[in-house]
């Protein structure tokens, strides 16, 4: 493989830009991390902390932290079990479904942002590149 150190350098750049771009998107509201756990709990229906941890892929304890914010936000609510009372559920609530949307929809403009004057070709490109890297980086041992 060629090393490129310009590559690499507009690499980092772009990802440390993209993701200032998307944080500034929560300014004021929740953090990038707890968005994914109410997007997650949108998508996927009410979860215990332990499922959200390894589906975020954060420590319980992170989760734990994060659902006590959006509780008390008033985006998600925590649920006992009707079988086991001891088991807590996470679930989202209407507050929190309409956040996710509006915030889905703040993305898709920051994202168009990011691709504007690429051609169909060059973003298909992107999308080829980009299963290839994570594919590269699923099958790493």
């Amino acid at each position: 493989m060629v090393e490129n150190r310009e590559l690499l350098e507009l690499f980092v750049n772009t990802l440390k830009k993209m993701k200032k771009e998307w944080t500034k998107q929560f300014e004021h509201a929740i953090t990038p991390s707890q968005f994914f756990i109410l997007k997650t709990l949108k998508h996927s229906g009410p979860r215990k902390a332990t499922e959200l941890a390894e589906v975020v892929q954060m420590t319980p304890g992170a989760i734990t932290g994060a659902s006590d914010k959006l509780v008390s936000e008033g985006y998600a609510e925590r649920k006992g079990a009707k079988e086991d009372r001891r088991v807590v559920y996470l679930e989202i609530t209407d507050k929190g479904k309409e956040f996710v949307e509006s915030m889905i929809e703040k993305q898709k403009n920051v994202t168009a942002r990011f691709f504007e004057g690429l051609s169909d070709e060059d973003i298909n490109h992107l999308i080829r590149i980009y299963k290839q890297i994570l594919h590269n980086l699923d099958n790493r041992v």
